[in-house]
């Protein structure tokens, strides 16, 4: 940008200014909606149909609320903001990253107060870290734990004459279960209770830190639970039952009410920063959400069973990564990682090209909710790994699942007949189960994914073969245990992130406003005007990942407080 543009944008913005100050009162407080599943970034604009398929676009995002709590900052004559927390559902990392900016607004001299409405225990595990929390009269404040819920479907599918045969690298490789077992293996229980433990952990930890209670008291609490509005405020987990229409009373510091407003009204009375010049080189945004893949990103209209519902394409991945590369602005890249993993080779790709355009560029790694299996793999190839303490993360591992429908076409009174040549032609045929040859062919393939992916974790993060075994063969981490073990580099969220591809770029003076969004070149992006076929496509290609025979690099495990 120009110098003259700048200077006009930043004349317009001073007579805005001066317009709010003398003509429009600031409020007290600030309302900001918390609700949905707090994706990192706002998503890309979408058509007037595709808005209409996808309801999630309108919630909001981690991007958007830490833009809005900035701007309250910007303006010295607001006192506070409160978060309406209602049917939240966010992975903890993103809840802990929401946590980190709460902190830092309360340590910039603003106040934070949180209404909850029929609040879970992730809901107040995010309210824990305000100066107040309030909720409705009627609420139940149903702060009961964690649990972990894995639906084995091994049974049912058999009752329909499907089977899954499944190639594992070691017992906690273990994404595959739930089509081929009917509970928990030895090992996959002790890592998922092991997991269970770590996250209950950070919740006492961060409850008895915001609400001054020992882990002691707060444990028991949680045992005890529900408790409704009322019960919580005498038990010192609420600091009032009120209605929305008391809270002005409540948060008063003077004889008169505060003055409480939503966004939308707020906006316009609040100070609009000043553009800074644009600096020489900025750091560029790459994302990899959601399940690996080969192809194009797509998202599905629906979520599918294994699949997910956001799918990170190889091709667009790759694509978008050699635009950040070829970029003469961009001085580092900041590669975001909210993904399971997925397909082996997709993962392999995308890897390559990370580890290739690293020796050009520095690429920082910001892991989400998880970035595991699949998620990892393309992380190691990074110059530096930031993590949450709540990401999920590891699962060195490969598995192999073959499907094999005999009892379906036999139910069906389908009667397939194959003319074959060549003695493994019937490798992956869904007829009939693998032969003692074929489960070794298999395995081979297995074992040879699995090395690979090894060596490149040893290479990148220059750890030996033995203390990588103790590690790998798909267990799972949290971010803190991930530290410890050398898998990520530091624990930290956005700002940490970038911060750290500034300094390997060697960017003075650098601010989180440095960091634009790369796009995919226009020929990786859907044909705008065509949001039904690519709904289609999508679920079609989902589908077909199901039904394929392929090494998979997944991890299977969601914590969640739905009781």
């Amino acid at each position: 940008m120009s110098l003259l543009t700048n200077t006009l944008i930043n004349l317009f913005r001073l007579v805005r200014n001066v317009y709010a100050r003398v003509f429009r009162r600031s409020p007290d407080f600030v309302w900001i909606a918390v609700t949905g599943a707090l994706p990192e970034f706002e998503p890309r604009k979408l058509g007037f149909l595709r808005r209409r398929l996808d309801l999630q676009s309108s919630f909001p995002s981690l991007e958007g609320i830490r833009v809005r709590l900035d701007r309250v900052l910007a303006d010295g004559r607001v006192r506070g903001v409160i978060l309406r927390v209602e049917n939240l559902d966010a992975g903890w990392a993103a809840l802990e990253e929401l946590r980190m900016e709460v902190h830092r607004f309360r340590q910039a001299g603003k106040q934070v107060a949180v209404y909850l409405t029929d609040p879970g225990t992730s809901s107040y595990y995010l309210a824990s870290a305000a100066d107040e929390i309030f909720a409705s009269p009627l609420s139940t404040l149903n702060v009961v734990g964690l649990r972990m819920r894995v639906n084995f479907l091994k049974d049912s599918l058999e009752s329909l004459g499907i089977e899954t045969e499944v190639f594992a690298v070691s017992p906690y490789k273990s994404a595959a279960d739930p089509f081929s077992r009917s509970d928990f293996t030895k090992e996959s229980r002790e890592q998922a209770e092991r997991l269970l433990d770590q996250r209950f952990a950070q919740l006492i930890s961060a409850i008895s830190s915001g609400r001054d209670m020992p882990p002691g008291e707060v444990r028991a609490l949680i045992d005890h639970a529900p408790y409704r509005a009322t019960e919580a405020v005498t038990k010192g987990l609420l600091d009032g039952a009120l209605y929305e229409d008391e809270l002005p009373e409540n948060l008063s510091d003077s004889a008169e009410p505060a003055k409480l407003a939503e966004w939308g009204r707020a906006e316009k009375a609040l100070r609009v920063p000043y553009r800074v010049r644009k600096h020489k080189k900025l750091v560029g945004l790459v994302r990899v959400a959601g399940m690996i893949v080969r192809g194009r990103s797509r998202r599905l209209p629906v979520p599918v069973p294994l699949i997910g519902r956001e799918q990170a394409g190889s091709d667009s991945v790759v694509a978008t990564l050699r635009a950040a590369e070829k970029s003469r602005r961009i001085g580092a890249i900041l590669l975001h990682i909210d993904s399971p993993g997925g397909d082996a080779l997709a993962s392999d790709l995308i890897w390559r090209e990370v580890e290739r355009i690293r020796q050009k560029k520095p690429i920082v790694v910001l892991m989400g909710n998880v970035a595991a299996s699949g998620g990892y793999y393309v992380s190691a190839g990074a110059n530096l790994i930031v993590a949450r303490n709540n990401t999920i993360t590891g699962s060195i591992g490969v598995i192999l699942a073959r499907p094999v429908a005999t009892g379906l076409f036999g139910k069906l009174k389908i009667n397939p007949v194959a003319i074959e040549r060549g003695a493994r032609s019937n490798l992956l045929d869904l007829r009939q189960p693998p032969t003692t040859d074929e489960i070794t062919v298999l395995n081979e393939q297995l074992q040879n994914v699995y090395g690979a992916f090894k060596t490149r974790v040893e290479q990148s993060r220059q750890l030996q073969p033995d203390a990588l075994e103790q590690i790998a063969g798909g267990r799972v981490w949290t971010g803190l245990e991930a530290l410890d073990l050398d898998l990520v580099d530091e624990i930290g969220g956005l700002r940490a992130a970038i911060e750290k591809a500034q300094e390997l770029a060697g960017i003075s003076d650098g601010t989180p406003d440095m960091l634009v969004k790369v796009s995919p070149p226009r020929n990786a992006r859907p044909t705008p005007g065509e949001p039904v076929r690519e709904a289609v496509d999508a679920v079609h290609a989902a589908f077909s990942e199901l039904v394929t025979t392929r090494v998979w690099a997944l991890v299977p495990y969601e914590i969640s407080d739905d009781w």
